[in-house]
């Protein structure tokens, strides 16, 4: 099995969102990783790894396109359907007082 090119190259593009969706949003990561996530970004909104998702993840919901091929998918093992339904559930619960971005 290869590595992920997002765990070779930290700063390659979507590397930090990849990274934090597979360690708390994959079925297999720890029981509470996700809500673990929810109150990271309630209560570190500003530390650089934070700000850097939360970049990241504004930029796939404008434009899931950009994300490469099966690896959103690869990294959540999600079944919302499509990546943007993933993307926009996942906004929702980070970052419920504010509107998603367009």
């Amino acid at each position: 099995m290869s590595i992920p090119f997002w765990q070779e190259d930290p700063d390659a593009p979507y590397a930090t969102l990849l990274s934090v969706v597979a360690g708390t949003c994959h079925p297999e990561a720890w029981e509470e990783a996700y809500a673990d996530l929810q109150r990271i970004a309630r209560e570190y909104p500003d530390t650089p790894r934070m700000i850097r998702f939360k970049k990241e993840l504004r930029d796939a919901l404008r434009d899931p396109a950009r994300l490469p091929p099966g690896e959103l998918f690869d990294a959540a093992q999600y079944s919302d359907g499509s990546e943007s339904a993933f993307l926009a559930r996942l906004w929702r619960d980070l970052y419920p007082g504010e509107a998603p971005p367009v």
